[in-house]
C-alpha cells in the first residue's frame, strides 16, 4: 500500500513544507553525501565537548538503540523541479513518486540538499549504524523516522525558514546554522548571470581547499559566508566564532532576510565588490620588488583584506536596508540599490578608461597605509572594519563621485 502526505505552502516565503516516513535507511541514502562532505556533519556544527553535552550524546544513541521515535529531522531541498510539481500537485502526495524526486535531487549534488535541523540526531544515527553488527544495521536501517522537507526555488526561504525556526533555540550560532545550507548559496552564485558576465568571474574557494587567493574576484568561502553575515546586520562585527547571544542582532538578521530578495541584494554588492576587486588587480599591478613591502601596494591588496571587504559591504548594507532598528521597506530598499548601482556602474566606468599609473593615483595606497598603520587602541581587527566602514561611507555619500580614494582614507 502507497502511504500519502500532506502538504503546506508557507506563503510568506513561497516555500513547501512535506512532512513523511522514511526508514533510517532511506533517510542515509539521502544525506550520506552532505554527511561526508567537508567532515560531514560534525564539521558544520560545534562538537559537543562538556561532560553534560556527550551524556546527552550517549543517551540518544542508547535511545535510539531501544527504539526510540526521535523529532522530524529537517531537510532542505533547492529544487525548481520538485517545487514546480508541488504546486501543480494535490493536496495529498505520492509518496514514492516524491521520494522517488528526492533521492534524484540528492544524487544530482549535495548542493540541493542541506541538513537545516537534526545535525546531532543524523550524527547520532550514522554513529549507531557504524558501531553496529550486520544483522543489526539491517534492523536498524527498516525503523521509521519523520523527515520534513522543506522545498523552495531559492536559497533566501531556507535561510529564513531556518532562522526562525532556531532563533529560540540556546546555544544559536549563526555562522553555524548557515553554513549547513551555504552549498546552495555558492551554487546559486556560480551560476548567477551577473558574475558568469564578468571577465574571469568570481572564484570562490572552498574552506578546505588550500589554494590561495591569486588574483581579484577570489575570494574564501568563509569569508563570503562573513561578508552575508554582516550585510544582513548592517554590523562591521559579527560574533561568527561563537555563539551569536546578541537578540537585537539575531532580530536584524531575521528581518532582512524576510524580504525575499534580499539574497539577490546581496549577490548584486557581492558583483560590485568583485568587479572593482578585479579591476584593481587587471590595471595595478605593482612591479617593484626592491621597495619594502607595504599592506596595500598592488590593486588586489585592497579588497584582499576582509576588513575592506567588510567595510564595502556594510557601508552599501546600510544605504540599501537603512540602519538596524530602522529598515527601509521594499520599495525604498529597491531605488536605494537602483541608486548605489548606477552611481557604482559611473565610476567603474571612469576607472576602465584609466592607466595603470592613474589607477595607483585613485587608489592613493601611500596614504592608506600611512593612516592605517597609526593604529588606535583596541583590537587592530576591529579598528581596521571601522576605519573601511568609514571610508566607504565617504564614497556612498559622494555618489561615487570621486577622483580619488584620498578623503576616503583621512575619514576615520
Amino acid at each position: 500500500m502507497v502511504n500519502k502526505m500532506d502538504k503546506l505552502k508557507d506563503e510568506r516565503v513561497n516555500c513547501y513544507s512535506v512532512m513523511t516516513q522514511l526508514t533510517i535507511g532511506e533517510y542515509l541514502d539521502i544525506v550520506e553525501k552532505v554527511y561526508a562532505k567537508g567532515g560531514g556533519i560534525e564539521g558544520q556544527r560545534e562538537t559537543l565537548k562538556t561532560s553534560t553535552a556527550i551524556r546527552i550524546r550517549k543517551r540518544m544513541i542508547e535511545d535510539l538503540r531501544l527504539g526510540t521515535v526521535l523529532p522530524p529531522i529537517v531537510l532542505g531541498v533547492v529544487d525548481s523541479e520538485v517545487f514546480t510539481e508541488l504546486d501543480d500537485s494535490d493536496e495529498t502526495l505520492n509518496e514514492t513518486s516524491f521520494l522517488n524526486k528526492i533521492k534524484y535531487a540528492s544524487q544530482d549534488g549535495i548542493d540541493n540538499i542541506s541538513i537545516i535541523d537534526g545535525m546531532q540526531r543524523s550524527s547520532a544515527i550514522f554513529e549507531l549504524i557504524d558501531k553496529s553488527t550486520e544483522d543489526e544495521k539491517v534492523n536498524l536501517r527498516s525503523r521509521k523516522m519523520r523527515v520534513e522537507y522543506w522545498i523552495a526555488t531559492t536559497i533566501n526561504s531556507l535561510i529564513y525558514r531556518m532562522l526562525v525556526l532556531n532563533t529560540g533555540q540556546v546555544p544559536w550560532n549563526l555562522r553555524r546554522q548557515l553554513e549547513t545550507v551555504f552549498r546552495s548559496m555558492i551554487k546559486e552564485i556560480k551560476t548567477n548571470s551577473k558574475f558568469q558576465d564578468q571577465d574571469q568571474g568570481i572564484d570562490i574557494i572552498e574552506v578546505q581547499h588550500s589554494k590561495r587567493r591569486s588574483r581579484g574576484g577570489q575570494f574564501q568561502a568563509d569569508q563570503i559566508i562573513e561578508l552575508f553575515l554582516v550585510f544582513g546586520a548592517r554590523k562591521v562585527k559579527i560574533d561568527t566564532q561563537e555563539r551569536l547571544a546578541d537578540e537585537f542582532t539575531r532580530q536584524d538578521f531575521i528581518e532582512a532576510t524576510s524580504d525575499s530578495q534580499f539574497t539577490n541584494m546581496f549577490y548584486d554588492v557581492l558583483y560590485y565588490l568583485a568587479k572593482f576587486d578585479q579591476l584593481f588587480d587587471n590595471q595595478y599591478q605593482n612591479s617593484s620588488e626592491e621597495e619594502e613591502k607595504d599592506r596595500f601596494e598592488s590593486g588586489k591588496d585592497l579588497f584582499g583584506s576582509q576588513p575592506a571587504r567588510v567595510g564595502f559591504i556594510t557601508a552599501i548594507a546600510l544605504k540599501i536596508l537603512g540602519r538596524p532598528g530602522k529598515q527601509y521597506n521594499e520599495a525604498e530598499q529597491k531605488e536605494n540599490l537602483q541608486i548605489v548601482e548606477n552611481n557604482a556602474d559611473k565610476l567603474i566606468k571612469k576607472l576602465q578608461s584609466m592607466s595603470g599609473d592613474e589607477i595607483k593615483s585613485f587608489l592613493d595606497f601611500n596614504t592608506l597605509n600611512e593612516v592605517i598603520s597609526q593604529r588606535r587602541s583596541g583590537k587592530i581587527g576591529d579598528f581596521e572594519r571601522e576605519f573601511f566602514l568609514k571610508a566607504f561611507n565617504v564614497m556612498i555619500e559622494e555618489n561615487f563621485d570621486i577622483t580619488t580614494m584620498t578623503p576616503c582614507w583621512r575619514a576615520y
